[in-house]
């Protein structure tokens, strides 16, 4: 009988003790590395320019992009998740880790599917983070113009292209509209 190799069972420690260990999130005991598209990261940094301005009146909070890694998962205590876009408040988190992760749960959290992503990874990932504390999680999909909306309450929406996403009780008066995320299309 020959005995079946038995998989490594990564931890978010064992992930940042790699060399090139920040680039990875562990998902289930599994190392999975993030790989954004152009468009993907296109879409993500859009989010942050709309997270910044509406800190710049006179919010206090950060904001972190997809190397931001979060501990928060008490029924993995070894698993990180890094969205592409998050946002704590001052209130939740006091002080920003030098290196990393963050082990409380943010506001909002943002993924923007890619194409090698799956569009059902993306949404099993929301619900993790809604089950996580998160609040709001929006859940950006290229290829539809859309965002499937997760709330803490267990409430889910899609707002299509020509709807606005509302940052609702979680982040009061952020408006984003949807079409505004993606880039114009030089269709002639």
């Amino acid at each position: 009988m020959t005995a079946t190799p038995v998989s490594k069972i990564y931890t978010w420690e064992d992930a940042l003790a790699l060399p090139d260990g920040e680039r990875y999130e562990v998902i289930d005991g599994e190392l999975r590395e993030r790989i954004m598209s152009s468009m993907s990261s296109y879409i993500a940094s859009v989010v942050m320019r709309f997270l910044w301005r509406w800190l710049d009146d006179g919010r206090q909070g950060f904001v972190t992009g997809s190397d931001g890694g979060f501990t928060i998962f008490p029924w993995a205590p070894g698993d990180v998740r890094m969205p592409d876009v998050a946002y704590l408040s001052r209130s939740r988190l006091k002080e920003m880790p030098e290196r990393g992760w963050i082990s409380v749960p943010p506001e909002l959290a943002v993924e923007v599917v890619s194409p090698t992503d799956q569009i059902s990874a993306a949404e099993d990932k929301a619900q993790d983070y809604i089950r996580a504390g998160v609040d709001l999680v929006w859940v950006v999909i290229p290829s539809t113009k859309s965002v499937h909306v997760w709330r803490k309450n267990g409430e889910r929406a899609v707002v299509r292209d020509g709807g606005t996403l509302s940052g609702e009780e979680v982040l009061p008066g952020l408006s984003i509209e949807v079409a505004s995320l993606f880039p114009e299309s030089d269709e002639s």
